[in-house]
């Protein structure tokens, strides 16, 4: 149990995390926004409630408990039990003078005013993107079901929610193996990607060895806890493409083999005496197996597009890693190639496979900042608006 002092316990009581209210859509057509990755709430699934993404407390500590999820002959360590999204994460105050994170308030904000028909769909962003793409297909059907099927379907997906949109409008509920059916797109007017990776993200892997801190938190999204996220497996590039030699060359290099993870130290890895774990070499083939699955049934394919018309936001100017280089045969995660993108999502990764009818728009906004940028609001409203 942690114990707070009184002054600690006034700093919290003036943090707050705010929410916008989106009222039941109404008439026939709907626009239904997808979030990105650890774009919701998580809370605890017992009668407390308790917030575990993300709570003031544990941004302002260095943390105990991981969002870990569960898998068979996982090591005791101190995380969260059953969680569920809990809505979109809006906007994060820690106090006025301390620090105001902007999420997602005033897309929804604007969403609720500006599109028609506005519903949110929210998720449990480390779980597998492919289920979670069939939950979305769901709730589709459920909207198109309660207006007798005559409903016009617009879709608005900002990051990884653009992966798990992809996924339901090519294959619906149905098997994702073969060809796409496009079975999720039945209803579909208008699709808008927003920074969406859809060939990958390489600077996740520093994400996987480092951790990804919240704040003075290193807890919540440690390497461990990653480990157990198919979500964050299926933000890697769908290749091996993203290793060069010392000059900037391609070479050979599998990164999807469990060798290159165990041998490397990549990961949970970095404890070498998980290494020879068979508990956690199962873990790791499960993710990597989720991982090649996702890309595969996201691959280019050939073909006519479907009938819907697609906007791609792609934010240019911010840098961000493109490629490691191998050296002796080694990966190095030291020294990365940078080249341009929005901050998390290279623009040579962030225009959807074929085929589909594509709109291009680019923006200065980074990634997160492209959901407030007025000028990129303005143009999903007239591409929404567009007959």
């Amino acid at each position: 149990m942690r114990l707070f002092s009184l002054p600690f316990l006034m700093l919290l009581s003036a943090c707050t995390a705010s929410r916008v209210a989106v009222p039941p859509p109404t008439g026939e057509e709907v626009t239904v926004f997808v979030h990105g990755y650890r774009g919701s709430f998580l809370t605890s699934t017992d009668a407390e409630r308790e917030r575990a993404w993300v709570s003031v407390g544990d941004v302002l500590s260095r943390g105990e408990r991981s969002l870990a999820l569960p898998f068979p002959g996982q090591r005791p360590a101190p995380r969260f039990g059953p969680l569920e999204a809990d809505g979109p994460v809006t906007r994060f105050t820690v106090l006025p003078w301390v620090g105001q994170y902007e999420v997602y308030k005033g897309f929804l904000e604007f969403g609720r005013e500006r599109l028609p028909g506005f519903v949110v769909f929210d998720y449990d962003w480390r779980q597998d993107n492919r289920e979670t793409a069939k939950r979305l297909c769901a709730l589709l059907d459920q909207l198109a079901e309660s207006r007798g099927g005559k409903v016009k379907v617009n879709l608005v997906a900002h990051s990884m929610g653009g992966l798990v949109t992809l996924q339901c409008l090519r294959y619906g509920l149905g098997d994702d193996t073969g060809e796409p059916t496009w079975a999720g797109a039945r209803h579909v007017k208008r699709v808008v990607f927003l920074g969406t990776p859809f060939r990958g993200a390489p600077g996740m892997f520093d994400d996987f060895t480092l951790g990804t801190p919240v704040g003075r938190n290193h807890a919540l999204l440690s390497p461990d806890a990653l480990f157990t996220f198919a979500s964050a497996f299926q933000l890697l590039p769908a290749e091996s493409d993203f290793f060069v030699d010392a000059s900037g060359q391609p070479v050979d290099f599998d990164a999807y083999s469990p060798e290159a993870w165990s041998q490397g130290g990549w990961g949970v890895f970095q404890d070498v005496g998980l290494r020879t774990e068979p508990a956690y070499r199962a873990q790791l083939e499960r993710m990597l197996a989720a991982r090649a699955g996702l890309a595969r049934s996201l691959a280019d394919r050939e073909g006519p597009p479907p009938p819907f018309r697609t906007l791609a936001v792609v934010g240019v100017g911010q840098t961000l890693i493109k490629s490691f280089r191998v050296i002796d045969g080694k990966p190095t995660f030291e020294d990365p190639i940078v080249a341009t993108g929005d901050g998390s999502v290279l623009v040579t990764r962030a225009m959807p496979p074929s085929p589909l009818h594509v709109d291009r728009l680019e923006t200065q906004a980074d990634h997160m900042g492209m959901m407030g940028d007025e000028e990129v609001q303005e143009a999903v409203a007239r591409f929404i608006a567009g007959d």
